[in-house]
This record gives structure tokens, sequence and C-alpha cells, in this order.
């Protein structure tokens, strides 16, 4: 899959350079038969160069959406996901540690009072 989006990229990218390279040759021999003012071609250069950006952004969103989706059909989880388990799992830890506290208080207690009925001259030392 890596080489697959590596190649479409790459393709991507020559054609941009290359249609860009044509765009450029077009409108300088314009420029060049008086056909188009300095101007006018900075201006067409700018309009194409915003218009670029506007699709840059458009295809960066597409490509997220892309691998985000494929990331989940995978099995992976999203970091916010992941968030949410981490802090359930913190509680979980609290109530575990704080229920086995509460039972071995419990027990050292049961313990003590058992120890109560021990006669005289037996230590309750063992």
């Amino acid at each position: 899959m890596n080489n697959f989006l590596k190649s479409g990229f790459l393709l991507g990218l020559g054609a941009a350079v290359a249609g860009k390279e044509k765009v450029d040759e077009t409108i300088m021999k314009l420029v060049e038969k008086g056909n188009m003012t300095q101007a006018e071609a900075d201006t067409v250069f700018d309009d194409l160069f915003k218009k670029g950006e506007g699709k840059s952004e458009e295809w960066n969103e597409e490509f997220r959406k892309m691998a985000r989706s494929q990331l989940s059909e995978w099995g992976f989880v999203t970091r916010e996901e992941l968030d949410v388990v981490q802090a359930q799992l913190a509680l979980l830890q609290e109530e575990v540690s704080s229920l086995r506290n509460s039972g071995l208080n419990r027990e050292i207690d049961e313990a003590e009072n058992h120890m109560e009925n021990i006669p005289p001259g037996f230590s309750k030392d063992i």
C-alpha cells in the first residue's frame, strides 16, 4: 500500500509540474506576441496559484479521510478513542486499588477482633 500511495503522489506531482511548465510557456508566448500584457499574465499566474492552493487543501483533506478510513478498517483506533480507554483504565485501576485496600483493612480489623479472645499468657504476635 505504501508503494501505491508513493507512486500515486509522484505521478500527481509529475503531472502538476509538467502542467505548470506548459501553462508558463503558453502564457509567456502570449506575452511575447503581445496578446497579453505582463500584468494580465501576472494576474493569470496568481489566479492559477490560488486555485492550486485550494485544490491542494481539498486533496489533502481527501487523503486524510482516506487514510483514516483505511486505518480504521485495519483496526487502528483514533487518538481520541485511545484517550478515552486510557482514562477508563485509570479509573478502573483506582477502583480496584480502593477495593483491595478496603478489603485488606476489613480483614485486619477482623483478625484484630478475634485476637481479643486470646487467653492471657499467649502472644498476639504470630
